[in-house]
């Protein structure tokens, strides 16, 4: 006899695998007709001109994720309290944890946690705005091609590539400048020729390529996952869209994979801040590294240097 838990599992293996049946074929007999359900475009796309400035949905985004935390900071800071309430411990939080983290990475982490914490700030609210009901699913409709098209009036800042980038390039920026600051232009220099000084020719386009992949990587991973993950919110959506008069629970399903955009969401919004801290901590240590090491040597040939006052009135 089959126990009902196992039947409750078989029986929802058979109901999301009739979902996902009847909304495939849905999709397909869509494409059959020259119509598709879903249209997430890979580009922003453009609403308005100001002035011959061209104004993007995901523009849009990005001012309202920075008016979202400008309204945070003003809150924090008319009202905050020594006992802090429950809004001012959420808005705290991130806070004190990302200053945590930075304080064990150097000892001029004050100058820079503030860029760290705003990058995070900056890209959590972006992502998470972009789940909002309404983002990416309200617009004008206009024929392109023949074919009916959707331009939110609202989208993920994350899935414009000019946004991470931008962000990347502050970064990017941003170390250098430490790295120029604390090893002055000389040494950076040096550092990108590397040792030894005779394999330069090789080892200078290496080292010069290997800062520039900063960009690409840090731009590169934060759109490729939340462009992925505005693509996969929309295929769900059609697919239990498609098949919603069959089973009226697949209005349930997109919920999952939203929890699901809520922690990537915040990881990514994490490993953008602690790589920037790491590029910076690394320009910063290589200088501190130098200096110790150069006191450290000025140490032992002053402890090696012979002592001519004591040794002239020590008796024979």
């Amino acid at each position: 006899m089959i126990p009902a838990s196992a039947s409750r599992r078989v029986g929802l293996i058979v109901l999301v695998v009739l979902l996902v049946a009847v909304g495939a074929a849905a999709l397909l007999q869509g494409h059959q007709e020259g119509e598709s359900l879903i249209h997430v475009s890979i580009k922003a796309e453009p609403l308005f001109d100001v002035f011959g400035f061209e104004v993007t949905n995901s523009m849009v985004g990005a001012v309202l994720a920075s008016l979202i935390l400008l309204a945070g900071a003003w809150h924090v800071t008319r009202s905050s309290t020594l006992v802090p309430g429950k809004l001012q411990s959420v808005l705290e939080l991130p806070v004190e944890y990302l200053a945590n983290v930075a304080s064990g990475s150097t000892s001029r982490w004050r100058s820079y946690v503030g860029l760290v914490i705003g990058l995070f700030l900056m890209i959590l609210v972006a992502n998470w705005l972009g789940l909002l009901p309404g983002v990416g699913t309200i617009g004008v409709v206009h024929v392109e091609e023949g074919h009916e098209q959707l331009t939110p009036f609202v989208r993920a800042a994350g899935a414009d590539l000019n946004f991470t980038l931008g962000l990347a390039i502050i970064t990017f920026v941003t170390f250098v400048w430490w790295a120029i600051r604390v090893n002055g232009v000389k040494g950076y220099l040096l550092e990108l020729v590397g040792q030894p000084r005779y394999m330069a020719p090789l080892m200078f386009p290496i080292h010069l390529i290997s800062e520039l992949s900063r960009l690409v990587s840090l731009s590169m991973r934060l759109f490729g996952n939340v462009f992925a993950g505005e693509v996969l919110i929309a295929t769900m959506l059609a697919l239990t869209t498609a098949a919603v008069f069959v089973l009226p629970l697949a209005f349930f399903v997109p919920a999952i994979f939203l929890g699901l955009e809520l922690i990537f969401g915040a990881v990514q919004a994490l490993v953008f801040a602690l790589l920037t801290m790491t590029y910076i901590t690394m320009g910063i240590d290589e200088h501190e590294g130098e200096h110790s090491e150069g006191a450290a040597e000025h140490d032992d040939h002053a402890s090696a240097r012979p002592d001519h006052s004591t040794s002239a009135s020590a008796p024979a």
